[in-house]
């Protein structure tokens, strides 16, 4: 009988073969993870997305059937039987991430705007590379199902608090499903997802960020390799009349974009970070209509504040006042707003009040800025620089007086200015 059976078998394959290719399954390594220490001072994780950057028919391995699990057919990226949904790579990275004590959150359940997701101060996200898998139907096609299967994933790790990607790794895992169960061939790949997870939260950079609760992690970069020394030289400083301020007042341009500036040396300009982004060289432009190229010769995106320097020795210069001025004080904007032709804008208010966001101290004020007005100085009534515009509050697109301004003390600091 056992042998008839066994006949029975060998033939329904036979039939069934196709010219079909398994894939080659790597053995991937577990390494050790340990649970995160101080994991209360940690900083909350969100996992965005994924994205599997694979074409469409590329070959990824073969559909087997039978008790033997004979190739039948190749299988190919979303040409087949496999399918994967995005929130359960996002339930398998967070299963991961609780067994070991990081912090996290999201909710994949939320239909509208995740309320969890302010919490977050890590975002991660991965870009499958390469995904492997043989999947055996024991039953013809017919659920239930095994495998096995492969997967290389580049992740990025980005800080909100530096507004920028601070780490990029590679992992890889691999998972396989021995008994026919329903959801065997997904279980198969979430299985290589969960051990690539794993990878990555024994990764030392990763767990290293990850361990600085309410700290940045992007220390100043000094891409010319000198100190910052503040020194007048020859310029003047602007004195108390607004009519002067412009003289030592720029457009910042980087990118498609601009933002504004301001000299404080006679060849310094202090500008925000989210401007200049990762540029080398960007375009300034003066009140009197002359543009030049600048370097950038530092930048704290953590802070987010960088300082240009211009191969000119420039006529004009604000003073810097460190001390905190007493709410009510009159203070002024000057910068570019929402487009370069209202370069030398000049607006007043008063200090309404100082705010810490995520350890670090701002100056809101309800004087008048928009998209444009970044990186323009806040004067006071001596016409001394006590601040950098850095952002403000829109509701449904309209501005509320409410704008923050990042302190000059601050600022200089992150900057390692002398």
């Amino acid at each position: 009988m056992n042998a008839r059976f066994f006949s029975l078998v060998l033939a329904l394959s036979a039939l069934l073969l196709g010219c079909a290719t398994p894939e080659v399954i790597k053995e991937v390594q577990d390494r050790p993870v340990d649970e995160l220490k101080a994991s209360e001072n940690s900083k909350p994780i969100q996992f965005t997305k994924i994205v599997i950057k694979l074409k469409r028919g590329d070959h990824i391995g073969a559909l087997e059937t039978g008790l033997l699990c004979v190739p039948n057919s190749d299988l190919t990226w979303k040409g087949g039987r496999l399918r994967v949904d995005s929130d359960e790579f996002t339930d398998a990275f967070k299963d991961e991430l609780e067994k070991y004590s990081f912090k996290t959150v999201g909710d994949t359940n939320a239909l509208f705007e995740d309320p969890s997701s302010w919490k977050s101060e890590i975002l991660v996200a991965g870009l499958v590379k390469d995904l492997k898998a043989n999947i055996c139907y024991p039953n013809v096609f017919r659920a239930p199902s095994k495998g096995e299967a492969y997967i290389r994933v580049d992740w990025q790790v980005y800080s909100k608090l530096d507004r920028a990607v601070v780490h990029s790794v590679t992992t890889e895992g691999a998972g396989r499903v021995d008994s026919a169960t329903p959801g065997g061939d997904t279980t198969a790949v979430l299985n290589a997802f969960a051990q690539a997870s794993r990878n990555l939260l024994a990764d030392a950079k990763f767990r290293e960020i990850v361990s600085r609760g309410g700290e940045t992690v992007r220390e100043t970069s000094f891409r010319s390799g000198d100190s910052i020394v503040i020194t007048p030289g020859s310029a003047k400083p602007v004195g108390d009349k607004p009519e002067e301020w412009p003289d030592a007042v720029v457009t910042v341009f980087a990118g498609s974009g601009h933002g504004s500036g301001f000299v404080i040396s006679d060849n310094l300009i202090l500008t925000n970070h989210h401007v200049v982004r990762e540029a080398n060289s960007v375009a300034i432009k003066f009140d009197n209509g002359l543009q030049v190229v600048g370097k950038v010769i530092a930048s704290n995106s953590g802070r987010d504040v960088a300082v240009v320097k211009v191969d000119a020795t420039l006529p004009k210069y604000f003073r810097v006042s460190r001390g905190a001025l007493p709410i009510g004080s009159d203070v002024y904007a000057v910068g570019s707003p929402l487009d370069e032709k209202l370069h030398s804008t000049v607006s007043r208010g008063i200090i309404s009040g100082y705010r810490e966001e995520q350890k670090k101290t701002l100056i809101q004020s309800d004087v008048n800025i928009r998209p444009g007005s970044s990186g323009g100085p806040l004067v006071d009534k001596s016409g001394a620089a006590v601040g950098i515009a850095v952002s403000g509050i829109a509701i449904n697109g309209d501005f509320q007086g409410i704008n923050f301004f990042i302190p000059i003390d601050d600022a200089l600091k992150a900057l390692n200015a002398l």
